[in-house]
């Protein structure tokens, strides 16, 4: 799980995230963790912290937040400009 504000951006589900957005780029879709092929009983709650934060930085805009089976949904989520750039930079420095 995400615990530290500083955390994020590091974080397995964050790169996860980005990665498969970046694959349905330019398309948006609705979301959900199990489109992510997240498991486990926090799944919800770390995808919520994720892609919360990652719209706050720009890096990926939705719609809107829909509960749908007790789950949030992120409607027409897709990956930005920016969030593409930032991926591209998590590669980079992992080619090093």
């Amino acid at each position: 799980m995400v615990e530290q504000a500083g955390d994020w951006l590091e974080s397995a589900i964050t790169r996860h995230v980005l990665e498969q957005l970046a694959q349905w780029r330019p398309t948006s879709r609705d979301v959900d963790a199990a489109s992510f092929g997240l498991e486990g009983p926090t799944r919800n709650r770390e995808l919520l912290a994720v892609m919360e934060a990652l719209c706050d930085a720009g890096l990926v805009m939705y719609e809107a937040i829909v509960v749908r089976n007790r789950a949030p949904c992120f409607r027409d989520a897709v990956i930005t400009p920016s969030g593409y750039a930032a991926l591209q930079a998590m590669r980079r420095k992992d080619s090093r």
